[in-house]
């Protein structure tokens, strides 16, 4: 099993599980092409695509994929929020709820963002279980035996505060951030408080494009956790195969 991130940023988000016997997309935030692409155009193997939430950094492309025949799963705000040609393909789905795509399993949970979103723990025979949290200011869920975990790192305060006070950031990006996205401190608490013994690797995840330091973030997140760390970069492809390295 494989993790290819095509895309991890506010200039849009995409990421395709792909196992033996078939892909999972989980975002649609950029061009179906780019997912073509990564899959050597082999679009019959895509079971379906996943989506967080509306905004168009995780949501612009899903007419795409619909238009493509590629069932598209994802709260109904998200579907209601685009202009779409068709909804044959459109799959609706509810927080705290199981849905069964292709060979995946995807559970769904409920995180706090400005509008509707949804984080997910998906399974697979070849990967065991992978928890996908982003765009929350908070995660309030533990979830056990996980094998991977993928969770955002948006922001430092201390990165956020030098910049607003230079004029690279603009002040009224705090309140928004604060009450949209997670600070590192925020996601170091939740990798601290949770079970991480089964854990093979941990992915940080759309991190901020200014207010943010990977190189710091990593350090940080592998010094307290002991568990690998990895940032997700367009272009990087992840094993995430259930074994342990």
């Amino acid at each position: 099993m494989k993790l290819s991130v095509l895309g991890s940023s506010s200039s849009g988000n995409s990421y395709i599980l792909e196992a033996s016997d078939g892909c999972l997309v989980i975002e649609c935030g950029l061009p179906l092409i780019e997912v073509k692409k990564a899959i050597d155009f082999k679009i019959g193997r895509i079971y379906g695509a996943i989506v967080s939430h509306q905004h168009g950094d995780h949501a612009k492309f899903i007419g795409e994929y619909l238009n493509s025949a590629i069932r598209v799963c994802a709260l109904k705000e998200v579907f209601d929020a685009h202009t779409l040609k068709q909804r044959t393909f459109c799959k609706e789905i509810a927080p705290m709820r199981g849905y069964k795509i292709g060979s995946f399993s995807v559970f769904t949970l409920p995180v706090a963002h400005d509008v509707p979103c949804l984080g997910f723990v998906i399974e697979h025979p070849e990967m065991g279980k992978l928890l996908f949290v982003t765009d929350t200011m908070l995660f309030e869920y533990r979830i056990a035996n996980l094998s991977h975990i993928m969770i955002e790192a948006n922001y430092s305060d201390e990165i956020l505060d030098y910049n607003i006070d230079n004029g690279i950031t603009p002040a009224s990006v705090r309140s928004r951030l604060l009450q949209s996205h997670m600070e590192i401190k925020t996601t170091e608490n939740i990798l601290l408080s949770s079970n991480l013994d089964s854990v093979n690797e941990i992915i940080l995840i759309h991190l901020s494009g200014h207010n943010s330091d990977a190189d710091v973030f990593k350090q940080r997140i592998e010094a307290k956790t002991g568990k690998p760390v990895t940032i997700a970069r367009r272009g990087v492809v992840i094993d995430v195969s259930k074994e342990p390295y």
